[in-house]
């Protein structure tokens, strides 16, 4: 019957490259084509007994690292080669710590085409070559298994033909006493004639050992093989530990007596590569956790409360702080991973303060160890323990301290992963300042721009709403203001300057503050817009767009006069629900020396509703993607009528919430609204606009 071939899966590679791994590769291999999706299907089933496979992933494959954990690469039956991209470079420099270059290979994208048929040949040929030992070995185990071999065979025969030479550790046991061994076991165990002959091989090992190594050679011969990873520890002449794997069989010896054949392997450099994988592999993990908790959203913290409880359970540590400098250099406790879960969590703040001083002041990491004349810093029971703390500098500007405290021992691979997560946490730390400074500076910029309140107009409901785009870190062009002016009119004014930034705010305060003057001498829209445009014009400024409207109240029903100076079109909504935008037309300020705004005169009556707005409603996502004022025309006529509380704020929320909805994420603009209604005779009285 022949062999089954190995499977080689195919996912996300180009037309060429699949191409070349084909002609190439057909003859020995199934070559199968599929998607990331697929892939479970063809390489389920338990690691090490698996159909020797090999997949190999495109550089179309969106999250290469989660899938590549999802497959559970085995040196038996199953690799993976990866094509590394700019885009996944970065995710992939984990992969080395956690797979070795045998079963998980990365291939550059570039060289994808001419390195991929003979990577994937290399495996295909490994995989086989495990296959084939493995099957070997199976076939060497039944025969030791089988009732002809070991069990009917003369244990001392054994030993002198054939075990004697073996490279493998072997002890006959008579009961718990060693009574033969070969080379190896000498070696391994470092057993001599006569010294060794007929002691317990129970005292080769420490008293916590011994019980647990009793039961493992005695068990029952279905139960021995139960756990193949189970390893005993010793402690060789010359003082260096060993880790042994040992394996039990039953023998008759010469005389039809029952013995016991101890298969011993020195696994102890497997071991420490394999704990130290283990260890680089959690460091790698929780360098990448408080990464990612530095960079997240969130009140600062929050994200250091997650890198400390990070570094509690990866490091084993009893307890990790991050103690912070106030602006005013006082030393601040900010958090402590045992914070929620510790009554005494509050310890840290005396047993630790003296020895964070010493690193703030040193401004250098510094460790505090127990020695033969006591420790200084008492932590665990017995009253020793041991401190670390690195200081968290970025910038040259120093922030605060990473501290951990622990019973154990801290070795020098905990103190380097500290201070890289100690460079992180700083990092944040002072992006975190930085942007709250720049956020205090932006509002401090916008403050000025914006009217402290709206003025109270009987009769009318006025609302407005400003949303700059990237709150808080951003200084918008549109902006708003209302007063009213000495001559008893009232004035609204709407308006967006040309860039963003701080130079968009002195261009809106030179606007503001001309607008609001020329209105103390009168309010008629040519005089104030003259002016406007002369103060733009002569300090030379980018053009600005606004809508200035003049209400005058003291008729029935209420007169508006409108100027446009290049701005969207203004809505009017009648009590009916008819709205229209008002074909209202002037030049840009700051553009001409003699700019023309004709008035457009409209009545305000009871129920009705203007509304004006920037253009961010129409072009939030750029000029090439708009909407037409018709648009925001029907959401406005949608709304209920104006006899409902706070019509005006209705308005203003209904669209700035349309924004959102309409725009999501491509929105690039700031989004401003002006709504006045004139309130029907039953409409209830407006409460204070909230802003």
């Amino acid at each position: 019957m022949n062999p089954i071939p190995p499977l080689l899966l195919l996912v996300g590679l180009p037309r060429q490259t699949a191409t070349a791994i084909t002609a190439e590769l057909a003859a020995t291999a199934e070559v199968v084509q599929c998607t990331a999706a697929d892939v479970p299907a063809h390489t389920g089933g338990t690691p090490g007994q698996r159909r020797p496979t090999v997949v190999v992933l495109g550089e179309t494959v969106t999250a290469p690292v989660g899938l590549v954990h999802s497959l559970r690469p085995h040196p038996a039956d199953l690799a993976v080669i990866v094509t590394v991209t700019p885009v996944t470079r970065d995710r992939l420099a984990v992969v080395p710590l956690l797979f070795s270059d045998g079963v998980v290979r990365r291939v550059e994208g570039g060289e994808a085409a001419l390195r991929m048929p003979r990577v994937a040949g290399e495996l295909m040929q490994q995989l086989t070559r495990r296959r084939a030992h493995a099957a070997t070995q199976a076939t060497a185990q039944q025969r030791l298994r089988t009732g002809a071999s070991i069990d009917r065979q003369l244990g001392e025969r054994l030993l002198g033909q054939f075990l004697t030479q073996a490279p493998i550790g072997v002890l006959m046991l008579d009961g718990d006493a060693v009574i033969a061994w070969n080379r190896r076991a000498a070696d391994i165990l470092e057993l001599t004639e006569p010294e060794s002959l007929h002691r317990p091989v129970s005292d080769l090992f420490p008293e916590d050992q011994r019980s647990a190594l009793h039961h493992h050679l005695t068990a029952p011969g279905q139960h021995r093989n139960a756990e193949p990873d189970t390893f005993f520890e010793r402690v060789r002449g010359d003082g260096t530990s060993q880790a042994l794997r040992m394996a039990a069989r039953e023998v008759l010896d010469t005389e039809g007596r029952s013995r016991t054949l101890v298969l011993t392997e020195d696994v102890t450099d497997r071991l420490h590569a394999q704990r130290k994988l283990a260890e680089r592999t959690s460091h790698a993990l929780l360098t990448a956790e408080v990464a990612a908790a530095m960079t997240a959203p969130g009140p600062l913290h929050e994200r250091l409360r997650r890198c400390v409880r990070a570094a509690t359970d990866r490091l084993s540590a009893d307890r990790v702080c991050i103690w912070t400098l106030s602006t005013r250099g006082e030393l601040v406790h900010a958090v402590c991973a045992q914070d929620d879960a510790s009554p005494d969590a509050s310890s840290c703040r005396t047993t630790q303060r003296t020895l964070v001083e010493h690193v703030v002041t040193a401004r250098r990491p510094y460790l505090d160890v127990p020695s033969r004349t006591g420790p200084r810093f008492p932590h665990g029971p017995d009253g020793s323990g041991s401190f670390a703390g690195f200081p968290l500098v970025s910038g040259g500007e120093l922030l605060g301290v990473l501290a951990l405290t622990t019973s154990l021992a801290v070795p020098g691979s905990v103190l380097s992963t500290l201070e890289n997560i100690a460079d992180q946490v700083a990092v944040g730390t002072q992006q975190d300042r930085l942007l709250n400074r720049l956020r205090e500076a932006t509002r401090a910029l916008e403050r000025p721009l914006l009217p402290p309140h709206l003025p109270d107009l009987p009769g009318f409901d006025l609302a407005a709403r400003y949303a700059p785009f990237s709150q808080g870190l951003h200084i918008g062009g549109d902006f708003y203001d209302a007063f009213t002016s000495p001559d008893g009119h009232h004035v609204l004014v709407l308006g967006d300057v040309c860039g963003k930034g701080p130079d968009a705010a002195a261009i809106t305060g030179l606007v503001r503050h001309t607008l609001w003057t020329a209105a103390q001498h009168t309010s008629d829209p040519a005089h104030v817009l003259t002016l406007v445009n002369s103060a733009l014009r002569r300090q030379n400024t980018p053009f600005c767009t606004l809508v200035y409207v003049v209400v005058d109240t003291t008729l029935a029903p209420a007169r508006l006069r409108i100027a446009n100076a290049g701005h969207p079109a203004p809505l009017l909504r009648r009590a009916d629900g008819d709205t229209r935008p008002l074909e209202t037309r002037g030049s840009l300020l700051g553009v001409l020396d003699t700019p023309r705004h004709p008035v457009t005169e409209v009545e305000l009556r009871p129920g009705d509703s203007l509304v004006l707005y920037t253009d961010g409603f129409t072009e939030g996502a750029g000029a090439t993607d708009q909407r037409d004022p018709e648009d925001l025309a029907v959401i406005t006529a949608s709304l209920p009528p104006a006899g409902t509380a706070r019509p005006a704020e209705n308005i203003a929320t209904a669209l700035l919430d349309d924004a959102y909805r309409w725009w999501g994420e491509r929105l690039r603009d700031d989004l401003a609204v002006l709504t006045l209604t004139a309130l029907p005779a039953s409409a209830p009285a407006p409460g204070p606009d909230p802003q």
